[in-house]
């Protein structure tokens, strides 16, 4: 072991107290003007619960992929895939569902038109899809998702954390037994739960590639956050001598590679469903081409798909920490943007930012930092005896 590797970690937890404080505050305020009768508040909780969210399953995919194919370029943000992927961020979303098991419960309508029982008296579609798309059968899926991710995440990170303590590979081949059918089933559970979670805003509409786009977008979401975050503290332990052009050019090279895989799923469903040309599928775009809503679709196409892909091309940008950590932030503004453009056209005519999507996402993200902290802080940020982590400590000098 270098002497790196006897540092202190990289003080992640630092801001716990005061994403506890701001995330308690903004969700209380939140909660108050969904309960207190305010259709914005609900729709501004739906989407900051997606967006952090979908950080958490994007760390989670990310991490099954790397412990898939062993690869190298995860361990030094191992830690990080799987403190935000961690049992506590898990549970604290498991906990902040409970609205809107609240609002299908009430039949309000005020997410999931399905729900509400004057609209599926007289839509045939929703009382076609009512053996699937009801709440006790919402619940179970929920809870079935919630368990898996849990009971996955648990699983691998007792076993990186008895590798720390033992070490030899016999740990990572079994992580390796396990990620694989694991990746899978995450795929899956992607695919069922946002088809519930947000498909089911409109639920006249169906995409049969909808699933692979959000797994997509969530494992860009998270290589972009994994990368920044590592990128910024290269010149601390345990990242100085870990974290040199080698490595940032294989985090680019996979940034690149989401990014044309974004690029290929959107471009598959559109023109999937404008070949089709019919009227219960069409409806997705056709809402998302009135009311300026068109005008936040190409600046996504553009700033999610161009401007990354252009710039990632790029040796010399993938070698500049600066410079990459730069393209990740860009990367997490345009997502912030994409989930704009996919949920909120599904509950609003006009694109127009409100002052509940602001304490909404800032809410729930102070918590998340929070349950975040508390899970970077378990374990070393490197890994202790794994000898993967000495050949990336040459190949970076």
């Amino acid at each position: 072991m270098s002497e790196t590797h006897e540092h202190q970690p990289i003080s992640l937890h630092r801001y716990a107290n005061a994403g506890l404080l701001v995330g308690a505050l903004g969700t209380i305020v939140t909660l108050a003007g969904m309960f207190g009768g305010n259709k914005v508040a609900w729709q501004a909780y739906l989407f900051g619960y997606i967006v952090w969210a979908s950080l958490s399953l994007g760390c989670f995919g990310v991490l099954l992929l790397f412990h898939t194919v062993n690869g190298k370029w995860g361990l030094p943000v191992m830690r990080i895939l799987e403190a935000g992927a961690s049992k506590r961020n898990f549970g604290l979303l498991a906990a902040l569902f409970i609205p809107f098991i609240v609002s299908i419960g009430r039949g309000d309508g005020y997410l999931y038109k399905w729900s509400d029982p004057a609209v599926k008296a007289t839509d045939k579609v929703i009382q076609f899809k009512e053996p699937y798309l009801n709440l006790p059968f919402f619940l179970i899926r929920a809870a079935l998702f919630f368990l898996l991710w849990m009971g996955l995440t648990g699983l691998l990170r007792r076993s990186t954390r008895k590798q720390d303590e033992t070490g030899g590979m016999k740990e990572t081949d079994r992580r390796s037994s396990w990620a694989a059918p694991g990746l899978v089933a995450f795929v899956l559970s992607i695919t069922f739960a946002f088809t519930d979670w947000v498909m089911s805003l409109e639920p006249h509409w169906s995409s049969t590639i909808y699933g692979v786009w959000w797994v997509v977008g969530m494992a860009l979401m998270a290589f972009a956050f994994v990368t920044i975050i590592a990128t910024l503290n290269k010149d601390k332990a345990p990242y100085a001598g870990i974290v040199k052009p080698s490595w940032t050019r294989d985090m680019g090279n996979l940034l690149l590679t989401f990014t044309m895989l974004w690029g290929y799923t959107s471009l598959s469903q559109y023109l999937i469903i404008w070949s089709g040309n019919l009227g219960e599928t069409i409806s997705y775009y056709v809402q998302r081409s009135n009311n300026h809503w068109n005008a936040i679709g190409m600046a996504t196409v553009l700033g999610q798909f161009f401007v990354p892909f252009f710039a990632l091309l790029s040796p010399r940008v993938k070698a500049q920490s600066k410079l990459l950590a730069q393209i990740c932030g860009w990367i997490l503004v345009m997502r912030l943007l994409d989930m704009y453009y996919v949920v909120m056209p599904a509950m609003r005519d006009l694109p127009l930012p409100s002052f509940w999507d602001l304490v909404a996402i800032v809410g729930i993200g102070g918590l998340w930092t929070w349950a975040f902290s508390g899970a970077v802080k378990e374990a070393p940020l490197l890994p202790a005896y794994d000898p993967r982590l000495t050949e990336v400590e040459a190949h970076a000098h």
